[in-house]
């Protein structure tokens, strides 16, 4: 009896055990050795809290099963039967008319929105248009297709293979004519190696290449229009002819953009009247700021080959 109620005064948990009829100490409770059956006389507090375990642990496996089947079916739904394309537009200045470029562009109402390749659908476009510079296929809610594009600018037309390729600002071959076109740029001094329409050009020789970029970019930065003729046949004297009419001499390819420049604000002026053909020298113009004009001088016409 002593041995008993020493034990009940230490302190520490027991469980009746059927087998010897007394009270064994729960092994594992501080004080305790551990041992592998540490866990078999676990406490009844301790086993509500496996419950409440056991029971967190299921409820959070069954709201992600709810939520992952909600998300899948949300994704079939808007996959097959929301966001069907009911429109599609085009927007930006082309010389093509809309219909062929949304034909060309693959894109059809019915289509679902966000299943359609919009990357392949503007390349579609600007291998069969070549005249389209830039194109940008855009989604936009609840059901719609909007083609954004934007012209090439020709930025000229080259003698190839007794034929003249249109060229355009960016390299691009834009046609293949029989003869030059109304109002176009005729460069001379350039040799094609190949020319293919809608693919870039391939030059001869790389710095002549080098030379007619720099010139165009200059051109263009001056912004000088009416650009009729350019010659590079001779590179320590570069040629522009201006409005079919003025011969304005760059001299060597440097400081293009500032000679053209120079050349414009005379043009701009009046000293040169609008009715005098001639020859405009600007090749030291760079330097001393200095031009030379000749009204005698024959400017031949840009328009022939």
């Amino acid at each position: 009896m002593a041995g008993n109620q020493r034990s009940r005064n230490t302190g520490i948990p027991r469980v009746y055990d059927k087998s010897s009829g007394e009270y064994r100490p729960v092994f594992g409770h501080q004080g305790n050795a551990p041992n592998r059956r540490s866990g078999k006389y676990a406490t009844p507090q301790r086993r509500a809290e496996a419950r409440r375990r056991r029971k967190r642990r299921a409820l959070i496996a069954f709201y992600l099963f709810v939520f992952v089947t909600v998300i899948a079916c949300a994704a079939a739904l808007s996959l097959t039967v929301l966001f069907k394309i009911d429109t599609v537009s085009v927007e930006g200045k082309s010389s093509y008319p809309a219909d062929q470029i949304i034909s060309l562009s693959g894109i059809k109402k019915g289509q679902n929105l966000f299943l359609t390749n919009t990357d392949a659908a503007e390349k579609r476009i600007l291998q069969n248009l070549p005249y389209i510079g830039a194109v940008n296929v855009k989604r936009r809610l609840p059901a719609r297709i909007l083609i954004s594009v934007s012209e090439e600018p020709v930025c000229g037309v080259i003698s190839y293979n007794k034929k003249f390729v249109v060229l355009g600002a960016s390299g691009k071959v834009l046609e293949i004519v029989d003869q030059v076109p109304a109002n176009q740029t005729l460069i001379q001094g350039v040799t094609l190696t190949d020319a293919s329409v809608g693919k870039a050009a391939v030059y001869k020789d790389s710095t002549q290449k080098t030379m007619f970029e720099d010139l165009i970019a200059a051109i263009e930065a001056a912004k000088l229009d009416k650009v009729t003729k350019i010659d590079l046949s001779k590179t320590y004297q570069i040629t522009v002819v201006y409005d079919n009419r003025i011969n304005m001499n760059l001299g060597p390819a440097s400081d293009l953009e500032k000679k053209l420049r120079f050349g414009k604000n005379i043009l701009e002026s009046g000293k040169i009247k609008n009715t005098e053909r001639g020859a405009l020298d600007l090749s030291t113009s760079a330097e001393d700021e200095h031009a030379y004009f000749d009204p005698n001088y024959s400017v031949s016409s840009g328009k022939t080959s």
